[in-house]
C-alpha cells in the first residue's frame, strides 16, 4: 500500500483541482459578462455637450506649429470668454490623433484647445533642447489663429508634455504669454534634471514661483512600468509652495474585475492608442477632474471633484453588476522606492528609441 501513496495523493490533488475549477467556472463566466462603466450621461466627464461639432484648424509648420480645436457655432462673446486649454502631448505624439477623444470632449464642452507640435514627428529626436521654445511658439500662433487674448490658460500635459507643462509655469511670465490658471500633469516622464531620465527630455525649472491662485492635479497610473512615479514626485516637490487645498496627487488604479480590463498604464491617457478606445479611466480618472478643475478656477464650482479626496470626489463609475470601479488613491508618500526601471528608460532614450511607448 505504501507504494501507492504518491499515486493516491496525486489522484486526490488532481480531483480537488478539477472540482475547484468546475466550481469557479460559473464565477469566471459571470465575470466575463460584466462590462465596464459607460461615459457619464451628464456632469463633469459626461456626454451632455452644449456643442455638437468641433472646428479644427492648423497653424504653422512642424515643429513649432499647432492645432486649434474650437466648438462649432460658438458666438463671438462666448469665444472671448471661453477657457483656453494648452494640451501638451507625450514624446512622439506630435499629431493629435491619440488624444482626439479627450480633445473633442474639451472642445464640445466649450473650451478652445491649442495643441502645439513642439517636436519633429516620430521618436528619433536626439536633441530635445528646442522643445520648450517650440511649445511657446506653437501656443502663440494658436492664440493668434483663434484671435484670443486670455488672461490665463489651463495647462494639460501627458508624459513629456507634463514636464513641459511645469516648464511653462516658469517661462510664461518672461515671454508675454498668459499665466496658468490650472495645471494637470498625467504620468509625467522625460525630466532631464530629475535623475530618472538624466540626459533625455526637458529640465524642470530651478526656481519656480507658481501663480498664487494656481490649481494642480497630478495623476499617475498604478501599472505605469515605463516612467513610474519618479518625475511625478519631483514635480510635486517643486510645487511645494502651492497651498495644500489647491493641489492633489492621485494614483489611478488598474481594475480587471470585468471586461474589458481597465489598465492604468503609461498610455491610458491616449484613448485611441493600441487600437483601443476611451474608457472609464479616461472619463472618470482624467476628463472628470479636469472639467472640475477648469470649473473650479473659472467659476468656483466643482472644486471637490477637482481637488477633493473623499470617495464621492474620486468616483470612477460602476461595473454593469453594480460593483464600484476601484477608486484612485490620494498620495502623500512616494509610491515606490524602486527606480531600477528608469535605467532602461535612460538607456533607450540615449539610443534614440522611444522610451515611453508613444507617450
Amino acid at each position: 500500500m505504501q507504494g501507492y501513496g504518491p499515486v493516491c495523493r496525486g489522484f486526490v490533488v488532481t480531483t480537488l483541482l478539477l472540482v475547484l475549477i468546475a466550481t469557479m467556472m460559473p464565477v469566471m463566466a459571470f465575470a466575463e459578462g460584466i462590462s465596464s462603466p459607460p461615459q457619464p450621461s451628464q456632469g463633469p466627464g459626461g456626454a451632455d455637450y452644449p456643442f455638437a461639432e468641433v472646428v479644427i484648424s492648423r497653424v504653422g509648420e512642424l515643429p513649432s506649429g499647432a492645432w486649434v480645436f474650437a466648438p462649432e457655432g460658438m458666438s463671438g462673446s462666448e469665444r472671448s470668454r471661453a477657457p483656453v486649454v494648452l494640451f501638451l502631448h507625450g514624446f512622439g505624439a506630435s499629431g493629435p490623433a491619440l488624444y482626439r477623444g479627450w480633445i473633442t470632449h474639451l472642445a464640445r464642452r466649450g473650451n478652445i484647445v491649442i495643441y502645439p507640435d513642439y517636436q519633429p514627428a516620430g521618436f528619433l529626436v536626439p536633441d530635445q533642447s528646442a522643445f520648450e521654445a517650440n511649445m511657446l511658439a506653437g501656443l502663440r500662433q494658436g492664440l493668434d489663429e483663434a484671435q484670443l487674448a486670455p488672461a490665463a490658460i489651463h495647462v494639460v500635459g501627458h508624459s513629456l508634455g507634463g514636464v513641459l507643462g511645469v516648464a511653462y509655469l516658469a517661462a510664461s511670465p518672461n515671454v508675454g504669454l498668459p499665466p496658468a490658471r490650472s495645471l494637470t500633469v498625467v504620468a509625467p516622464g522625460g525630466c532631464r534634471t530629475c535623475g530618472t531620465t538624466s540626459g533625455f527630455g526637458v529640465p524642470l525649472p530651478e526656481n519656480l514661483q507658481p501663480p498664487g491662485n494656481l490649481l494642480v492635479n497630478v495623476v499617475v497610473g498604478s501599472d505605469d512600468a515605463l516612467v513610474g512615479d519618479g518625475d511625478a514626485l519631483a514635480i510635486w516637490s517643486l510645487l511645494d509652495d502651492v497651498p495644500t487645498g489647491q493641489k492633489r496627487l492621485i494614483e489611478v488604479r488598474t481594475d480587471r474585475y470585468g471586461s474589458p480590463d481597465l489598465i492604468a498604464d503609461h498610455l491610458f491617457p491616449q484613448g485611441e492608442s493600441m487600437g483601443g478606445g476611451v474608457d472609464a479611466l479616461d472619463w472618470y480618472g482624467l476628463w472628470r477632474p479636469l472639467d472640475g478643475l477648469i470649473a473650479c478656477s473659472e467659476t468656483g464650482t466643482m472644486c471637490d471633484i477637482a481637488l477633493g479626496t473623499e470617495e464621492s470626489d474620486l468616483f470612477m463609475g460602476h461595473w454593469s453588476d453594480g460593483t464600484q470601479v476601484m477608486l484612485p488613491v490620494p498620495v502623500s508618500e512616494p509610491l515606490s522606492d524602486q527606480y531600477d526601471r528608469h535605467v532602461a528608460h535612460f538607456l533607450m532614450a540615449r539610443a534614440c528609441v522611444d522610451p515611453v511607448g508613444e507617450g
